[in-house]
């Protein structure tokens, strides 16, 4: 089981870093440049949408039977989020602060690894449940 330790610390770690990222922009998101650009200018949204990805996710890592199709689900979204992050950053660099591409890049990076453990994390649990079988 220890996949699923690693899957549910991954899981929690990807939803608490929602619900905060959610809570900073809702309140910050129109007064610090940085944070509006991470939001594309529409920090309410982005917050709104982050807030329900990071139920989900927190709903999924604390339910007592991980339902593998919506750790996939979340897994898609987390790659997707880093791949549409990196593609604004090639997109709209020259208009961007330095501190709002950085914020971008580092965010990318720790949703790049949340989706990298929860892989490992289902991968691992999934094997263990067919060796029990």
């Amino acid at each position: 089981m220890e996949g699923l330790t690693i899957l549910r610390t991954a899981l929690k770690a990807n939803g608490f870093f929602s619900l905060v990222t959610a809570i900073l922009t809702l309140i910050l998101g129109s007064t610090v440049v940085a944070i509006n650009e991470m939001a594309n200018g529409q920090p309410m949204t982005f917050s709104i949408q982050l807030i329900v990805f990071a139920a989900v996710v927190l709903i999924a890592a604390y339910r007592k039977k991980t339902p593998t199709i919506l750790v996939w689900v979340i897994i898609v979204l987390d790659v997707l989020y880093v791949l549409f992050g990196f593609y604004n950053l090639s997109i709209v660099a020259p208009e961007l602060s330095v501190g709002g591409e950085l914020l971008i890049v580092v965010t990318n990076l720790l949703v790049a690894l949340f989706a990298i453990f929860q892989t490992i994390g289902i991968i691992k649990y999934r094997k263990s449940l067919r060796a029990i079988n």
